[in-house]
């Protein structure tokens, strides 16, 4: 099985991060709570973490 590469790991964490931060953003604005955009970044972080990237 091939590992995935570094490269492709951070690009993993970036999305994961940058879609965290719009959800976040996105429920922050929606509720009127602004601490729900640090819990999107953290549940993005988290999934970007999860996630298997790309291998080749």
């Amino acid at each position: 099985m091939a590992e995935p590469k570094s490269s492709a790991r951070r690009n993993q964490l970036i999305v994961g991060l940058i879609v965290g931060a719009i959800v976040g953003v996105a429920i922050s604005l929606w509720t009127g709570f602004w601490l729900w955009t640090a819990a999107g970044v953290v549940v993005g972080l988290a999934a970007g973490a999860i996630m298997k990237p790309p291998s080749k």
